[in-house]
Formats: C-alpha cells, sequence, structure tokens
C-alpha cells in the first residue's frame, strides 16, 4: 500500500496532521500500535481534568462560603467516580477520533510501525510506502534516576488516574502542573498528600509572585516542601522517601518529573532520523527531521507539551510535508495549571521581562479582591498581573484564579498582535464577570485600583 503521507501516532498531532493531509486532497493513513486518541483523551487532559473537577465539587460542597447556606459533602465513590471517568474517554475517543477519521476517508493501521531504511516502513510486517512520513508518537512519563525508584514501582500519573482505591497518604515528587493538580486532586477527595520539589519555588516557569500565591492556597489542604533533593526511595509496605530533608512516607509515591519522548523500537537510525541530546528529534523550522522524507510533530518533537500545541504542530508539520509551506508560531502560546485557582499565563514573566527589556519594564498586580465578580462569587484567591514594555506593548498576562483558563484568551489576542495595554482599558468588558480584571489590571498601571469605581 501508497499512501503520500503515513502517520505513526493517533493522537491530537497525528489526527490533526491526517485531518490536514485529507483537506489538502492527499492520501493519508494513521498507523496506531495501542489505543486510538493518544495522551490526551485517554491519560492525560481529559481525565485529569475530569478528577480535578470531581474533587472541585466534592470540596465546594463540603465548604459553602455564602452566609445562610448550609452543604455538606457526604462522601466519594471512587469506583463510580472513575466508571464516569472512563465512561467520557470512550465517548469521546469514539467520537472525537475514531468516527472523526473514518469521516475524512483515512484509515487506520493498527499495529507498530518501524523504519526499514530511509523510504520504506512496515507495520507489523507488512510493508507500507509513503511519499513522506511524520512521527507523533508522544511522550511517557519519565522516572529519575534515584536509587531503589524503579523496584518501588511508584504511581506515574498514568496509574494515579486509574488507581484501584483512594491512598489513605500520598507523597508526590514534582512541583509542576501535573504534580500539582493531582496532589490537589487527591487531597480535596480524602487523602493526606505532600508534595516534594527539588527547586526553590512550585511551578518555576511561571510569575514568581503569583507562583508564591497559589503555593500558600494549596497548603490550605496540603503540605509542600521546596528545595528538597531525593536521594532514595523504599518500599516497606509504604514508601519511604530519603532526601536530605529527613525522610517522608506515605502509602502510595507519585512521581510528576516529567516526560520522554516514546520513540522507541522505529528504526530511527536505519531512517537517518536524528535525536538531540534530550532524546527528541532532532528538527529545523519546518518540522523535517534529519531524514527530508520524515517529518515530526506534538510531545515526540520536543516541542512544549500542550495538547493545542501537537495539534497545531500536527497541521503545519502535515502542509509542509506536502508541499504546502507553514510556519509554527509559539510566540503567544498560552498555559494553564489547572488547580483551584488555576494559574493561567501567556508571554513573558516580569523576571523575564525585565532581563530581556531592562528597567522600561512596567507591571502591576491587582488582588482578586478588587474584581467585584469575585466578591460576589466570595472567592478572592488570587490575582491579576500584567506586564508591559517602555511604550505600553503588553508582554505579558497572568491570571491567578478558579477559571483562570478561561478569561486568558485575552492576553493571547494581546500578545500576539502587539496591543497596548490602553487597548485593554478602551475594550469593553462585561460588568461581574472575571475578565473584567484584564481591564482593571491594566487600569492599575496607571492608578491605584483602591480608588478606581467598581462600575465606573
Amino acid at each position: 500500500m501508497t499512501y503520500d503521507l503515513l502517520i505513526v501516532g493517533s493522537g491530537s498531532a497525528g489526527v490533526a496532521a491526517a485531518l490536514e493531509a485529507s483537506a489538502l486532497g492527499a492520501k493519508a493513513a494513521v498507523v496506531e500500535a495501542g489505543v486510538l486518541g493518544g495522551t490526551c483523551v485517554n491519560v492525560g487532559c481529559v481525565p485529569s481534568k475530569y478528577l480535578l473537577r470531581a474533587a472541585d465539587a466534592f470540596h465546594r460542597a463540603g465548604h459553602s462560603a455564602f452566609p445562610g447556606l448550609r452543604t455538606e459533602a457526604l462522601g466519594v465513590d471512587w469506583k463510580a467516580l472513575l466508571a464516569g471517568k472512563e465512561g467520557l474517554i470512550a465517548a469521546l475517543r469514539k467520537e472525537k477520533y475514531q468516527e472523526v477519521l473514518e469521516a475524512a476517508g483515512v484509515p487506520v493501521l493498527r499495529g507498530r510501525a518501524r523504519f526499514l531504511d530511509g523510504e520504506r516502513m512496515e507495520v507489523e510486517g507488512r510493508e507500507v510506502l509513503a511519499g513522506r512520513y511524520l512521527l507523533a508518537t508522544g511522550a511517557r512519563p519519565f522516572l529519575p534516576p534515584i536509587p531503589g525508584l524503579q523496584e518501588s514501582a511508584p504511581w506515574t500519573y498514568l496509574e494515579a488516574l486509574s488507581a484501584p482505591a483512594l491512598p489513605e497518604s500520598l507523597l508526590v515528587v514534582g512541583g509542576g502542573p501535573i504534580g500539582l493538580e493531582l496532589a490537589q486532586a487527591f487531597a480535596r477527595l480524602g487523602s493526606r498528600v505532600t508534595v516534594l520539589e527539588a527547586l526553590p519555588e512550585v511551578l518555576p516557569q511561571e510569575d514568581r509572585e503569583l507562583a508564591r500565591l497559589l503555593r500558600g492556597y494549596l497548603e490550605e489542604g496540603l503540605r509542600v516542601h521546596t528545595g528538597v533533593r531525593v536521594e532514595a526511595v523504599a518500599r516497606e509496605g509504604a514508601f519511604r522517601v530519603r532526601t536530605d530533608r529527613g525522610v517522608f512516607e506515605a502509602e502510595r509515591l507519585l512521581v510528576a518529573t516529567g516526560r520522554r519522548p516514546d520513540l522507541e523500537g522505529l528504526g530511527l537510525e536505519r531512517a537517518g532520523v536524528e535525536r538531540d541530546e534530550r532524546g527528541f528529534l532532532r528538527l529545523d523550522p519546518s518540522l523535517r527531521t534529519t531524514n527530508p522524507r520524515v517529518y515530526a510533530a506534538g510531545d515526540a518533537a520536543g516541542l512544549p507539551q500542550f495538547v493545542y500545541v501537537a495539534a497545531q504542530s500536527g497541521r503545519v508539520a502535515a502542509r509542509n510535508a506536502l508541499g504546502v509551506k507553514a510556519p509554527l508560531d509559539l510566540a503567544a502560546l498560552p498555559r494553564v495549571t489547572f488547580t483551584d485557582p488555576a494559574l493561567a499565563a501567556v508571554g513573558l514573566t516580569e523576571e523575564e521581562a525585565r532581563r530581556r527589556y531592562g528597567a522600561g519594564v512596567r507591571a502591576a498586580t491587582l488582588p482578586l479582591s478588587q474584581v467585584p465578580k469575585a466578591l460576589t462569587a466570595r472567592d478572592t484567591r488570587g490575582a491579576f498581573k500584567i506586564v508591559v514594555d517602555e511604550e505600553g506593548t503588553v508582554l505579558g498576562l497572568h491570571v491567578l484564579a478558579h477559571e483562570a483558563g478561561d478569561v486568558i484568551q485575552e492576553g493571547i489576542l494581546a500578545v500576539k498582535y502587539g496591543l497596548g495595554y490602553r487597548d485593554l482599558i478602551d475594550t469593553f468588558h462585561p460588568y461581574l464577570t472575571l475578565a473584567e480584571g484584564i481591564r482593571l489590571v491594566a487600569q492599575a498601571l496607571d492608578a491605584d485600583p483602591k480608588k478606581l469605581s467598581c462600575c465606573a
């Protein structure tokens, strides 16, 4: 069988590439050795956010913020909760992957793919030829080389999201987005949770001011230790984690220390496809590998590990592979940590902006207590922060709030199109919405927000 484009991997990058190829009139196929849909729908975004929202609902049921309202959180049926998760995953896998590919006329070839040489692949022993190949095989959890860690069989996010039971206690190694999200979810559902982070702060890629605020909110329900180096792990019934700050014990251990590309067994060497020092594929700006017939997209390509980056890179790689030039622009890339409150950001942090642009950078922070929507919702945990250059162009927007991810889009457009903070002030923002905080934080660059009228 011969195709114009053969795509290895059926996650977001692979499916987006297949749909783009089909739209361009090319003959494409997807190869999948495992479950259709890749990380996001099966073991990543969808199940983790389902668990987070369930934990949030349970927490709020037992913590009414309004006077005169008495609510109660009656208990957690973990098996029923997981069954609901699996039902959602199955439905999305069928409707958004299987049926979408079928409607586009893109077949799915089942089995493992590997290169025979620089021009040919085989799938489960059957030779398959294509004009171009696209690798979208994703990434898998990474366990650091800590003595005793592999032997103790800890959880990664894969096992945590399908755990047979809620643990009484849980140690989480890693204070990045995945670690913090799952730590809070398990804590709210009833586990005693401790987070251990090697770096001085959690979420080191985020604005320091807001990351510290978020840590304080998280510590209302779990313990966070930063600057902790894990030295060894043992399992004798419970997990014992030895660190430079003492020994920590828990029923379960979750390791959330990053992901590595899933590229083993593809025969990359036979195809002349090189990897970089981190193990990711070596690419040019068109997402082409060191073999001009082979392109890559998504997590395996070493790109920022967000599902929307995977999908966009899949579209871009497919277009370039088929001779339609397309760039991958990551200049206004948003990121969201889905804790409660959530932390969403786009563009530069204040620290990054000052290093790049110097003393002319200005920043303003607006506590959520100055946003009317937060006051009426009786949830003022969080803040808005804006960073601008000397001319007032928006360099970064950062939001710490319950639904921060739902209001960051305006900041994405501001950074992408080089808007000034006065443009944000002069744009209508509906009153009593969280998005109004964007106008208010822009105003805070010039005025004390406490001296502004709430609706004038």
